[in-house]
């Protein structure tokens, strides 16, 4: 590839960044559980659990941290956490190009 296409590869690579909503790490889960109540349908039936329950789990400083979501939070997480991994293989793709435009120095 020559270093005209390799810049505008790039340059292609930087506006999508420039475009790129929040982000953030970590993951979305929903749970189901049963309650404290003994008398609650859902210690009879196994089908009948409390939920869903979104969890949102990250490491912060090397530890787990764990934040209980509405469904309109867990949503937006949803995304920030899919803008996070599209960041992750933009910047992958900008570092091969930067090895391949180091390369073809001479």
């Amino acid at each position: 590839m020559e270093e005209g296409e390799l810049r505008k590869e790039y340059s292609q690579l930087k506006r999508r960044l420039a475009k790129m909503g929040y982000i953030c790490t970590g993951s979305v889960m929903s749970l189901y559980n049963r309650c404290g109540k003994p008398y609650c349908v859902c210690h009879r039936d196994e089908n009948a659990l409390h939920g869903p329950y979104f969890v949102w789990t990250r490491k912060v400083k090397g530890k787990t941290v764990t934040r209980n979501l509405t469904p309109q939070q867990a949503e937006l997480c949803k995304l920030c956490i899919e803008n996070m991994r599209e960041v992750e293989r933009i910047i992958e793709q900008m570092k091969e190009l930067s090895v391949r435009y180091i390369e073809s120095r001479r």
